[in-house]
């Protein structure tokens, strides 16, 4: 993916140059301009993907530059540098469909969460552009596919045949398969800001790239949970053991290098079709013993020795009930205890440390709080690339989780101090583009349990109290200012003026327009 950094100020553009990791964020060529001029020329000969574009610049300004990509219809995500927060400028940004709107001086984090934003829109457009020429095969197949994994078409040989006839399949039920099967825990790739369907949709167009060189989703079965996907890739034929494990060993580079997702892969003996649903009951059997080894390749027909492996042996119950109690020095020598055992290597650090996030994702999730707890904690980001090096720096990871859940959990058994917290978050913000998820993103509860919250505490809805405080200040500025309504509706948090009216109306009774009208001859009379 290739990334136009546009600023006049070249300190700027040196900072967020030299202050990213960009193979992480997957930018593979960097492009620099100075000036408007000099932007425009380099999206015309290097079609960028990505465009972080300062306003304010010589030789044509962002909005030209932006106004420039858009009608070369050149497929761009933009995003503006700027230190103007100017509502024209926020306006253009929102025609253009620009993704982010970053004032000066920057937040290299927010950067960063900018171009994994628009990175991640890139790769939903080019997966979906490239999905149309199969779309229709790959449905009719999938379907098969999933049928027969499912048990769904049965294991007589006559019926499935009868089946796959019927839908038109050209090969038969007594046609020879094999089938890869991957596990891989989403947690690490939803962190870096992956969204979980394009996760999905891409893992299982993965498995036929890698394993079937075709480029499409048409063999591969995909399922998920909160925690764990699962892909089940049906490959034609008696494939040789090494080449398909030299092939799952490409899978999984490809998956751990792009999508920080690192897949246990189980392989079976090659069946009749007809044999599916048994061969994936049995393939289900045994991915519930190694789902924890990532990267690992395993055979279906060959003895699976878990002990050899060095499995961890969390016992989650255990640790939710010290969760529970509060008992710090249960947890810790608990913990500290399971971390002397295991063979100190990154893989088994690493095994152990996505276990232990997960249990508390769990507690979080049933306590009504967001994950984003884990996530969002400057400690917890520091000490996360020290818990694979060493097992202090393991034991120091899962200290600092415990004591997180802990001040998070006090907090949360007063609810009047979240609603205290959400009504501070819109007071100040109610004016932006926000929902349920930016009030819970601050308040370290899930949307939903947040909701439930301020209704029964406020006897009204998110929406509707933020929709009074809008409609209150707009009352105020149809008084106090010579503003158009259309201009005082962008001002309030409204960039549709027909919403806006609706809204005005129902909570006040007239028109913005009236009421102006109405309210003014009464001030005057007065």
């Amino acid at each position: 993916m290739k990334l136009l950094i546009c600023d006049d100020d070249i300190s700027t553009i040196d900072v967020i140059q030299s202050q990213l990791d960009y193979k992480e964020l997957g930018i593979s060529q960097i492009f620099r301009a100075y000036n408007g001029q000099m932007a425009k020329d380099i999206i015309d000969k290097e079609d960028p993907d990505l465009i972080l574009c300062d306003i304010e610049m010589p030789m044509g300004n962002g909005i030209e530059v932006l106004k420039h990509a858009y009608e070369k219809d050149k497929e761009i995500e933009f995003s503006f540098l700027t230190c103007y927060e100017s509502f024209e400028y926020a306006q253009k940004a929102i025609q253009y469909g620009v993704t982010s709107y970053l004032t000066k001086p920057l937040d290299l984090e927010e950067v960063k969460v900018c171009i994994q934003k628009m990175a991640a829109n890139v790769r939903k457009n080019q997966l979906a552009e490239n999905e149309k020429p199969h779309n229709q095969y790959d449905s009719l197949m999938s379907s098969i596919f999933r049928q027969a994994s499912d048990g769904v078409l049965g294991s007589n040989k006559e019926i499935v045949e009868a089946g796959l006839k019927a839908n038109g399949i050209d090969f038969s039920a007594d046609s020879l398969w094999r089938i890869v099967f991957t596990c891989a825990d989403m947690t690490d790739a939803i962190r870096k800001t992956w969204n979980k369907d394009l996760l999905l949709y891409t893992f299982s167009k993965l498995h036929d790239e890698a394993l079937l060189d075709y480029v499409g989703s048409a063999h591969s079965v995909i399922n998920s949970d909160d925690r764990f996907l699962w892909c089940l890739c049906f490959v034609p034929g008696c494939e040789e053991d090494a080449i398909l494990k030299e092939k799952c060993e490409k899978l999984i580079g490809f998956s751990d290098r792009y999508m920080s997702l690192v897949p246990v892969a189980l392989i079976s003996g090659s069946f009749h079709f007809y044999e599916a649903g048994n061969v994936v009951a049995n393939l289900y059997d045994e991915m519930r013993k190694i789902r924890y080894f990532s990267g690992k390749i395993f055979f279906l027909d060959q003895e699976i020795s878990v002990d050899d492996l060095d499995p961890i042996r969390l016992n989650e119950n255990q640790v939710l009930w010290y969760l529970k109690k509060r008992d710090e020095a249960g947890y810790s020598e608990y913990i500290f205890n399971r971390i002397e055992n295991l063979n100190d290597t990154s893989e088994n650090l690493d095994r152990f440390r996505k276990e232990l996030i997960n249990i508390f994702i769990t507690h979080f999730r049933d306590n009504g709080m967001s994950s984003n707890i884990i996530f969002m904690n400057p400690a917890i980001m520091a000490l996360d690339e020290k818990a694979t090096a060493s097992r202090k720096g393991l034991m120091n990871y899962a200290m600092e989780l415990f004591r997180i859940q802990q001040d998070k959990l006090r907090e949360s058994v007063d609810s009047e101090d979240i609603i205290v917290r959400a009504k501070k978050y819109i007071d100040e913000n109610y004016r932006e583009n926000i929902d349920r998820n930016d009030v819970a993103a601050v308040t370290f509860v899930t949307p939903n349990y947040l909701s439930k919250l301020f209704k029964n505490n406020m006897n009204m809805n998110l929406r509707e109290y933020i929709n009074q405080l809008r409609i209150e200040e707009a009352k105020r500025l149809l008084l106090s200012t010579s503003m158009s309504v259309s201009e005082i509706a962008s001002n309030v948090g409204y960039y549709n003026i027909s919403y806006f009216s609706t809204v005005f109306h129902k909570l006040v009774g007239v028109s913005p327009f009236d009421w102006r009208n109405q309210k003014g001859g009464q001030d005057e009379t007065e």
